[in-house]
């Protein structure tokens, strides 16, 4: 009976120490995750910013263009007022 009593202490004691490791591994698999959650929004956060440049730099490429497209036609209508003063057809 004895050394039953003992079998089963001496299970009870690895059992314990196996659910101690389990809450341990519990414990770093949450700090890994909390991490990999930080992590994620930092990403979130810089493909937010990116997002966001590539539109305001799409909008000054537009505004660029539009410019260029009012430069180009005020020039070519000052060059064919030349061509009228000057005379040539």
């Amino acid at each position: 009976m004895e050394s039953k009593v003992e079998q089963i202490k001496t299970e009870f004691s690895e059992s314990m120490e196996f659910i101690a490791a389990l809450c341990s591994a519990n414990v770093a698999m949450g700090d890994v995750l909390a991490s990999f959650d930080h992590e994620l929004e930092q990403i979130c956060a810089h493909s937010s910013s990116l997002r966001r440049a590539i539109r305001e730099s799409h909008a000054r490429e537009r505004t660029r263009d539009q410019i260029i497209e009012t430069l180009t036609t005020k020039i070519t209508e000052l060059q064919r007022r030349m061509d009228e003063v000057s005379g040539k057809p």
